[in-house]
Order: C-alpha cells, then sequence, then structure tokens
C-alpha cells in the first residue's frame, strides 16, 4: 500500500510518500513561506525524488485540524483537487495526534500544543500504548494556565505552541515539562500516514463531502460576521 499524506495545518507544512510502512520521501516547508506556495511544490517534489505517479497511489490522507485556518482550507483544496483527479480514497487524521506521534516511543505522557492566538493553544494529550497512540483527552483551545493544571505526571511536550509558552510551561510544570526533541525522523506529514496506513482498510472513503475541516472555535472572520449581524450598520 502506498499512501501520501499531507499536512497544511501546522506552520511547517509537510508531504510524504509512505509505502507499506516505509517513508519513501518527505519534504517540508519553509516556515517563513506561504503555504499555498508551498504546497503544489513539496507534492512535485516527492513525486520526481521518487519516480512514483498520483496514479500509482492507493490513496492519500490529510491532517484536518485543528491549526492554521488558512492552511487548513488549502490542503483541503489541493486534497480535491486530486480526489476529482485521481478518483482515489482519503482519509482525514487529526493534526494534534499525527504531531502527538513524533513523540514516540516514549513512557511519559505526550502533550501537542499548537498556538491557536488570543493567547490560547489547540491542544490534546495522549500516551504510548505499547507502541498504538492512545488518547486521553479531546482536542481543545485552552489557555497556558488551564492547560498547566490539568497536567498531574511528567509529560512530553511537543508543537509550535512551544514557541510562545515553552518559559511559562517550564515556570509552572518544572519537573512535569519534559521537552520534545528538536529533530524527527518522519515529519507531521509522515506520522499521519502511518495513522492512516493502520485504519486505511476500514476508514477510507471516496467522497468529498467527507472531507472537512476540525476548527475548534470560529474563524476570525466568522467573528467579525457574527458581530456585524448583531449590530448592523447604523443600529444603535
Amino acid at each position: 500500500m502506498m499512501l501520501m499524506g499531507i499536512d497544511s495545518s501546522t506552520p511547517q507544512a509537510s508531504i510524504a510518500l509512505l509505502k507499506n510502512g516505509q517513508v519513501l520521501s518527505q519534504a517540508e516547508s519553509d516556515e517563513s513561506t506561504t503555504v499555498s506556495n508551498q504546497i503544489l511544490f513539496l507534492i512535485d517534489n516527492v513525486l520526481t525524488s521518487t519516480g512514483v505517479n498520483l496514479t500509482d497511489l492507493d490513496g492519500f490522507c490529510l491532517t484536518t485540524g485543528p491549526g492554521s485556518f488558512t492552511g487548513l482550507r488549502v490542503g483541503a483544496s489541493i486534497l480535491k483537487g486530486l480526489l476529482l483527479a485521481t478518483s482515489k480514497p482519503f482519509l482525514k487524521i487529526d493534526t494534534l495526534e499525527a504531531l502527538a506521534l513524533q513523540a514516540m516511543p516514549t513512557r511519559n505522557k505526550i502533550c501537542a500544543i499548537l498556538d491557536a492566538r488570543k493567547k490560547e493553544v489547540y491542544t490534546a494529550q495522549f500516551f504510548d500504548n505499547n507502541g498504538v497512540l492512545e488518547r486521553l483527552t479531546p482536542d481543545r483551545a485552552l489557555t497556558p494556565n488551564q492547560l498547566c493544571k490539568e497536567i498531574t505526571d511528567p509529560t512530553i511536550f511537543i508543537g509550535n505552541g512551544l514557541n510562545s509558552y515553552k518559559s511559562f510551561l517550564v515556570n509552572q510544570l518544572e519537573g512535569k515539562f519534559i521537552p520534545a526533541q528538536s529533530k524527527f525522523a518522519d515529519t507531521v506529514a509522515a506520522c499521519a500516514a502511518r495513522l492512516a496506513e493502520k485504519r486505511f482498510t476500514k476508514t477510507k472513503t471516496t467522497n468529498i463531502d467527507e472531507l472537512t475541516i476540525k476548527y475548534i472555535r470560529k474563524s476570525e472572520a466568522e467573528l467579525k460576521l457574527e458581530e456585524k449581524n448583531l449590530h448592523p450598520k447604523g443600529e444603535k
């Protein structure tokens, strides 16, 4: 089985090709560039480097959030185009789950965190159950302080939420805070493909209407629209 993993929900977008548990090729974007300018380039990169054609794939998987609203929409749009062009099946993979898989193997709990802005993080906790990633909490948007109140054991923290809140977490959690390593063998896209490979037979679909995004909370644009509708222009 050969799958293409696509992640555009995290700041460093990635693409990976996985065949029977082996990563054939993977590529990551530069965090300083926009996702929309990079995803197609990365797809071409992994296909060209392996000599694989889209028709050779058994399917695709996409990280569907939570994460960057813009990145999620770009990834979904690109995948829809690939699905229409190839008629291949796909799977949706939770972004925080794929992120947490990068921290395995470990005997500690894993906390995946992404910067959600507005002084919050998208977060979920997991543990390594004999090589199988198991979920402890649902995906949520929490303040760092709320998150700290939930951490009772030594926990590995992973994700770009550390860029903003590492110092706070260290001060609050002390010995319960364990930073993830800085380099990983697999990209988030490769981790998503590994998760998808195990679920592919049972959960794959060709129904594009099922390609939905997990936002967790409303976008700034949606909030502004709601505010506008609640208080139309000229209304006092």
